[in-house]
């Protein structure tokens, strides 16, 4: 298992979608997933965890985690097992990654 803390190793408050937007956006974790994705075995988990951070942006989710599922990096039954998130600080953050994968 790998282990990704989003305010220790990223950002405190990472928010925005694309890379345009600022410098902690959906779409630069959105990379560091897959680069960590890649560099686990089929089986292996990647957590990610929320704690210590004062949230996380909605388009920052939606692009992170929803666009494993849209790029084809991950199925969504794949992003079940293979995922694994923390937030017990902020747990609407789990709710909404949840729903924007389904979505996706």
């Amino acid at each position: 298992m790998k282990i990704i803390n989003v305010a220790n190793d990223f950002s405190i408050l990472p928010g925005g979608r694309k890379i345009s937007d600022g410098s902690h956006t959906g779409e630069h974790f959105y990379h560091i997933l897959v680069e960590n994705l890649n560099s686990l075995s089929e089986d292996e988990v990647l957590e990610i965890n929320f704690d210590g951070g004062l949230s996380a942006g909605s388009s920052f989710l939606d692009q992170s985690f929803a666009g494993l599922i849209r790029n084809h990096i991950l199925t969504k039954s794949q992003f079940k097992k293979r995922i694994h998130l923390t937030a017990t600080e902020h747990p609407e953050i789990i709710e909404k990654v949840n729903k924007y994968v389904l979505n996706a």
